[in-house]
């Protein structure tokens, strides 16, 4: 496994076992990487007795709830300042960039250790104790399961809870394995998670299968706002608070939407700008697998996986965002 060896590993059992309060916490809008991976390792911090939370910038998408039946993924609120300014040690998953963990970044860096479990390529210079990165792994809930190997905690049979969130991990961040990060070891990771008895088809069913009307509704606006490049290879969409509130619906309705239009016959990249409340623009862009997108999101200050990936912008139009990414694209699809 390139980047992470066992000697990594035992740094990390070391420093769990010399801390005393210890944060868990992903990116913002955390996708089920992020939730899968932070809450797998929570379970088995409680089975340590370690004193440890879930807290995260925003909130947990409900699509999730499967995942997390215990309720333990807590979004920021300052009343928790009394207990993280006791943290001695931050474990962060699927960060990307440091930067991403939203309000917690007061607490987190400067006040205590950080270790970083990832498969995003790592920016420079960053504020991490422990870095722990290998960017060919499909998730970084794979790397949470290579963990648990190295210890051989719970060898021949995970607990459910950690199976689950582990699963939904593996199968959002490899497009339910159809994505080029998918390897054999990813078919054999969810294998061991069926036989510690994961259903697939219910994790699957609760976040592909709850489609609210309200985001059925916005697909339809979505659908007519439809946008083209003359070769027919980009397609994207721009979607504003206006486009929302109009169908009643909430941020969280726009999730899937960049795969979705990634998946019209002849396009290669596809991008959606999604319009926030704050009047800043999140950027999500998608690729076939022909064209790497993840630099082009650098060039915006975000970051990703060669071929899902994801920036945010502010002080600049939907318009001009527009217009700077389709001339970043036309370098890669010409006409």
């Amino acid at each position: 496994m390139p980047g992470i060896d066992n000697q990594h590993w035992g740094k990390l059992c070391t420093m769990i076992k010399d801390s005393k309060s210890i944060l868990l916490s992903t990116h913002v809008n955390a996708d089920g990487d992020g939730l899968g991976s932070e809450i797998a390792f929570y379970y088995y911090l409680k089975d340590m007795n370690k004193d440890c939370r879930i807290i995260n910038s925003t909130p947990c998408p409900y699509i999730y709830d499967i995942i997390d039946p215990d309720s333990l993924v807590e979004q920021y609120d300052i009343q928790m300042e009394s207990w993280l300014e006791k943290v001695d040690l931050s474990i962060i998953f699927d960060i990307g960039d440091h930067k991403r963990v939203g309000e917690l970044s007061a607490y987190i860096y400067g006040n205590c250790k950080v270790v970083s479990i990832d498969h995003h390529p790592v920016r420079e210079n960053h504020p991490y104790t422990l870095n722990l990165v290998d960017s060919n792994a499909p998730a970084t809930g794979y790397l949470i399961w290579k963990y648990f190997q190295y210890i051989e905690y719970k060898i021949n049979e995970l607990p459910i809870t950690i199976a689950n969130a582990l699963y939904a991990s593996i199968v959002t961040d490899t497009g339910s394995f159809k994505y080029q990060s998918t390897t054999p070891d990813t078919h054999y990771m969810a294998a061991d998670l069926i036989m510690s008895g994961v259903n697939s088809y219910e994790i699957q069913k609760n976040i592909y299968e709850q489609r609210t009307f309200s985001q059925v509704k916005l697909m339809a606006e979505v659908i007519n706002s439809l946008q083209y490049s003359k070769n027919g290879k980009i397609a994207w969409i721009a979607i504003t608070q206006e486009m929302i509130l109009k169908v009643n619906g909430t941020d969280e309705d726009v999730d899937g939407f960049t795969e979705f239009i990634r998946g019209i016959k002849g396009v290669e990249i596809s991008f959606m700008i999604l319009e926030k409340p704050d009047r800043s623009h999140r950027v999500s862009f998608r690729s076939s697998g022909q064209h790497s997108i993840n630099d082009v999101a650098k060039i915006f200050n975000g970051g990703g996986h060669k071929f899902a990936a994801g920036a945010s912008i502010k002080g600049s139009s939907i318009e001009e965002i527009t217009s700077n990414i389709m001339k970043e694209l036309a370098v890669k699809l010409p006409g």
